[in-house]
């Protein structure tokens, strides 16, 4: 089938969801600054949290913050343990998935049954949901209350994630070249390697401070020369169990793995629905957990 037919198919189903046409009208409003006033006014007619985190919580979480705002991301440590990683881990080798380029290949094991072309294999909803502390992890008091304090409201997981990078010849397509994510107003994306990452095994890669340049701001893939003029690229290495918060607007790329499959998990939190997000909730809400924060996936 012709890659045209191939990319009809991904936009006839986003175009399905009721979030499609508010998330093509933040893409049409590209500058930085300009995004930020929208988001601050939405931000304002969205509920917050009314419990305060202790002041031990409050210095991680202002630390967070004034990382984000500074360079675009922030390094965790100590969120995930090791038996967290490898169950997760463990869980995810066993399960289907699709090449999203390419969805008539069909579902397929991505460690044994996925084609040469399959550059990267990913995890319908349900099957994320329902792997080991994913929710959990998801819903880390951390997470939700550094990002409240960078959204200016309660977040939304907006997209739940997970895949498999797999290695080849080292050629990148898609969002394996840089790109900027214009997903909403404002959003930060959680991203925890499941699997050791170095140089060769397909490892994150970020332009840190791009996040608020107003240059370089078109919808589309750049070039390593083009990344270049927005300054030095830092790139995300590390054992399993490695974590980072990322503004995904700006410039960044996955490196295509050459040695090893990686393995990633992904929380996307946001102020609107997102077109990626399944079309109702997927699985029942545990108790404790907040259902605005967890309504795109989770039913109360």
């Amino acid at each position: 089938m012709s890659q045209l037919v191939e990319k009809i198919l991904r936009r006839s189903r986003l175009m399905a969801s009721p979030y499609y046409w508010g998330f093509e009208a933040q893409r049409r409003v590209l500058h930085p600054q300009r995004r930020a006033k929208v988001a601050r006014w939405l931000a304002g007619r969205r509920p917050r949290s009314e419990v305060k985190p202790g002041s031990n919580e409050a210095a991680l979480t202002q630390t967070l913050v004034d990382d984000m705002n500074r360079q675009g991301y922030h390094m965790l440590t100590g969120l995930v343990e090791p038996q967290q990683i490898a169950e997760m881990r463990a869980y995810f080798s066993e399960q289907m998935a699709r090449d999203p380029y390419r969805p008539t290949f069909g579902q397929f094991l991505p460690l044994t049954e996925a084609r040469p072309e399959t550059h990267v294999a990913f995890f319908d909803a349900e099957t994320v949901v329902a792997a080991p502390h994913a929710v959990a992890l998801a819903n880390h008091p951390l997470l939700l209350a550094s990002v409240e304090a960078l959204l200016g409201c309660k977040p939304s997981i907006g997209y739940l994630a997970a895949w498999w990078s797999l290695p080849g010849d080292g050629t990148p397509e898609h969002a394996e070249q840089f790109h900027r994510d214009v997903d909403d107003w404002a959003f930060y994306k959680f991203f925890l390697y499941l699997t050791d990452v170095d140089e060769r095994c397909g490892p994150h890669i970020y332009v840190p401070g791009s996040h608020d340049r107003a240059s370089h701001l078109d919808i589309r893939r750049y070039t390593e020369q083009e990344a270049a003029e927005l300054g030095d690229e830092k790139h995300f290495t590390g054992p399993a169990g490695s974590c980072f918060l990322e503004n995904t607007y700006g410039l960044h790329r996955g490196l295509p793995p050459l040695d090893r499959p990686r393995l990633i998990f992904q929380v996307t939190y946001c102020l609107m629905g997102l077109p990626y997000a399944p079309p109702k909730p997927v699985a029942p809400l545990p108790q404790g957990l907040d259902p605005f924060i967890n309504r795109f996936y989770l039913k109360g």
